[in-house]
This record gives structure tokens, sequence and C-alpha cells, in this order.
């Protein structure tokens, strides 16, 4: 619509001009030339939006603040840290959820970036499906305004666009499909307003992505390689803040730069929009994902690692490695007890940390689900060249990972042995876990067979619960009764 009433314009200004100039022509001699007003340039607007959720975006904050213009930061609630449920906050490099409200606070908008910003290109349907929208419903909790969707790492489908609008955005952002920094050279030369497709806001490539230099000239070459083909919506992607030259990122300096030069060319019909003051529409009700299914006994999918997945990983699990060491992971068929398959890891060069496969990290398909308050048994079979232990870790209801408890170390074994640890009760509010064996010291560890069972109190266990219950309350009676006694040389009263 806005393009039509772009074109009558033209068409109306170039007709006035003929008029005009005919006029002119017969006019009285001493009438001075008549001028055709110039045709103000074509709209432009330009969006800042800001991916990953990293705490070094808060560095942005003052150079918007004093050009007055606002961004977009797409978030994913799953890696925001909330001090009191998310231990070690000043450590984390994601922005905490009172960093989040201030950023909102300041003018700026709060987007989606799924719960946990991983690929979910691959992953089942439901899986991807409680990514998008968990993320948004997490948000929406917060008290934010939710409306408009990153999808994570530009990777986009039909499915997921569907997915985007089924959970309630009016748009979702994609990167690449512009051109700038050197790339795409025959593509667009910026988005129409309104967009073609709001599930794929078309936008330049990532800043300083895929081995790409940017400046502040690279900055101004696109807004005005825009300008001159016409106007349109020009989507700026970055990630960091950076004291230096950064991938994915910019200096503050750099920002200021292409800031206070986009101030300056609001004269030529730029402006700066967060992408919701560009798309409009309602805030939608948040819609919850799909509930995960209940994984039956052993209670963890794939128990036996005969599935393998991408990168000889088996399927519905994932390698896990911290600290200083060298790890490696090797797939063996027809291994273990049963011979269905086992993992083996080797670890070297360990200063720190260690290395352990473990039941994938997600949201609900591979992740065995818990109640929070009753207490599992952990399992898996092992042999291993030195002691194991088992590490646990647990997701909050906000689709958050952290870590749990360590087990006791288990001996190590030439032949495959079970291992068995019951944690201390699930912790509140946690919805699934996550565990494995893993070594200390340098050297292999082979494993197998998970298991997660819940315990369940016998009545055996009951009476003999009762028993100690009551042998500790005579206990405190008797001790109580002792210390009424008088002791020697004491009074008594014979009244």
């Amino acid at each position: 619509m806005r393009r039509h009433v772009r074109r009558a314009m033209a068409a109306f200004g170039v007709l006035a001009a003929v008029v005009l100039t005919l006029t002119a022509g017969s006019a009285a001699p001493r009438a001075g030339p008549v001028h055709a007003r110039a045709i103000p340039p074509a709209r432009t607007v330009v969006t800042f939006t800001w991916g990953g959720g990293l705490a070094d975006q808060m560095g942005a904050l003052p150079v918007f603040r004093r050009y007055r213009m606002p961004a977009t930061f797409y978030v994913p609630s799953g890696l925001v840290c909330q001090p009191g449920t998310s231990p070690g906050c000043q450590r984390s490099p994601y922005l905490t959820l009172g960093e989040v409200r201030r950023i909102a606070a300041a003018g700026h908008e709060i987007g989606g970036l799924s719960v946990q910003h991983v690929p979910i290109i691959g992953v089942p349907a439901a899986e991807a499906q409680r990514g998008i929208c968990d993320d948004r419903l997490n948000l929406t909790r917060w008290g934010f305004r939710v409306t408009d969707f990153a999808y994570p790492f530009a990777q986009v489908t039909p499915t997921l666009e569907g997915l985007a609008r089924r959970c309630g955005y009016n748009s979702a952002l994609g990167t690449g499909q512009l051109r700038g920094a050197g790339l795409c050279p025959h593509c667009a030369w910026a988005e129409t307003i309104p967009p073609r497709d709001p599930y794929l806001l078309r936008a330049p490539i990532e800043v300083a992505s895929v081995g790409t230099t940017w400046s502040p000239a690279t900055f101004e070459k696109i807004v005005t390689g825009a300008q001159q083909h016409g106007g349109g919506w020009i989507i700026f992607t970055i990630h960091d803040v950076c004291a230096r030259a950064c991938a994915l990122g910019v200096t503050q300096p750099e920002l200021a730069s292409v800031l206070g030069w986009l101030s300056r060319q609001a004269a030529h019909g730029v402006s700066v929009r967060t992408v919701r003051q560009v798309i409009g529409g309602p805030v939608r009700p948040a819609v919850a994902g799909p509930a995960p299914q209940r994984i039956p006994p052993p209670g963890v999918a794939n128990s036996r690692l005969s599935a393998v997945g991408a990168g000889g990983i088996p399927a519905c699990f994932q390698a896990g490695r911290y600290g200083t060491n060298h790890a490696t992971f090797h797939y063996r068929r027809h291994a273990g007890p049963g011979r269905a398959g086992a993992e083996v890891i080797s670890l070297t060069q360990r200063r720190s940390g260690t290395a352990q496969l473990v039941p994938t990290m997600d949201l609900g398909t591979c992740a065995p689900g818990v109640t929070a308050g009753r207490h599992y048994t952990l399992g898996a079979w092992y042999e291993s060249s030195g002691p194991v232990v088992f590490n646990a870790y647990y997701r909050t209801p906000a689709g958050t990972w952290t870590f749990w408890a360590t087990s006791p170390p288990m001996a190590a074994s030439q032949g495959w042995t079970p291992g068995k640890w019951t944690p201390p009760a699930v912790p509140s509010g946690a919805t699934a876990v996550s565990f494995g064996l893993a070594l200390r010291s340098d050297g292999t560890l082979a494993t197998t067979r998970y298991s997660l069972a819940p315990v369940r109190y016998t009545s055996t266990r009951l009476i003999a619960f009762g028993a100690l219950v009551a042998a500790v309350l005579i206990a405190a009676v008797a001790a109580r009764r002792l210390r009424r006694r008088p002791g020697p040389g004491t009074p008594v009263s014979r009244g």
C-alpha cells in the first residue's frame, strides 16, 4: 500500500512539474521562472538487533541513550542468569534478568531467540516448538511484551516459520538475504515495508560474521545503497560489544560513529526503529510448547546406546567437557553388557575439569523428566582405568540447565561394572535431570546402560524408618528427664 502511495506521489510530482512548466511558458515575459518542488527522498528505516543474550551488550545502552535511538534485543530465556536460582551470575557471560529489565526500561524491545539458543533445524518438531514457544512464555511471565522472534543461527525452514506464527510472534528474523559487506551482490538492497514475508525478515549478513570485516563505513554503505535504490528497511544483527575488534561484534566507538552518522541522516528520510515499531500488530497470548512425554523404564532414552546420532555420538546423548584438558569420544558398536553399544572417553593433559557422556540437556525429547522433591537412583555400567564419579545436572522451569551434585568416587574396574548413586532430593522447581560418569585423571572410561529410577519406599523400609524415628524420640525424652534430675549436693524441697 505504501509503495503505491509513494508511486502516486511521484507521478503527481512529475505531472505538477509539467503543468508548472507549461504555465510558465504562457505567462507574461516579466514573470520569473517557476520551479517544481523537490520530491522528498524515499523513506529508509534502520533497525539494530542484538542476539545471543550476552552480558557485554549492556555496553550498547549508553551509546543508544546518547543518540536517543531504540534497538531490539533478542533474548534466549534459558541462558538468562537469575541470581538466587542460577549461582555464579557474576561470572556468567549472559545477561541477568535484572539487566534484561534495564534494557526494556530504557525503551528497547525484548524479542525471543528460543530457550537455549541452539540450532533447531533437524530436531523433532515438538522440541523445536518447545524452544520457540517456551522462550516467549518465559519472557512473558517475566513481564515483557514479546512480539518478534529471531531464528537461532539464522537457520530457517517453512516448518520453523509456521512454528513462529503458532507461538504467537508477529515476525521472525533471518540474515544473509540482502546484499552487504561484499556478499550477496545480486540480492535486494533492502527489505520492503511492510515485508513480503514477516516470518522471514530479510537482512544483510550478521555483523563481522563469515569472515567479513566491518567498519562504520560498512554500515553507511549499506544504508546509502538502500537510500539510492528506493529506500526500505535495513536490519543490522550484532552479537557483542567488544573492547576491540572481534567476531560478530562492534566496539563502542564504532557503534557511536554509526549512530552519529545516522542521526545526521534524519533530514534525508532515515529513521531508527525497533522491529516492533516497523511490524506492529497485537501482543498475542503466550502459548506453551507441547508437554514432554514420559520416558519408560529404565527411564533414559536410548539407554543402551544402540542408536547413533550425528557425529558418532549416541542418539539422545551429548558429549560434555569442561575445564583444562583434552578429551576424545569414540563410539563402539556391539560393546558393553548385552553388546548393544558403548561410548569410550579418553582424557589426557588434564589440569582441571573432566569429560562425560550425558543424556541430551534439551527441553523434553531426551532429558529424563523428574518430580521435584523426590529421590532418584542414577545408574550406568562402566569400565575405567581410574576412579569415576557421577556428575548430575537439573533443568529449571525456565529451561536453564545447572549443576546439581557429584557422587563419591567409585573404584576403577577392568570389567563391566554397574555404578549406582542416589543423590539428594531433586531441587525445588527442577523438571528434568541429566547425568554421566566422569574420570578425574588421565585415562579411559567406557560407559553404557544408563538408568534413572525413583526411589520407592517399601514396607520394610517404612518400618525401619519408623523404628529409627521412635528411637530418636525415646532418646530425646530420656535426655530431657536426665537434665531435670537433681545433681549431687543439690538441695531437694520437702515442702
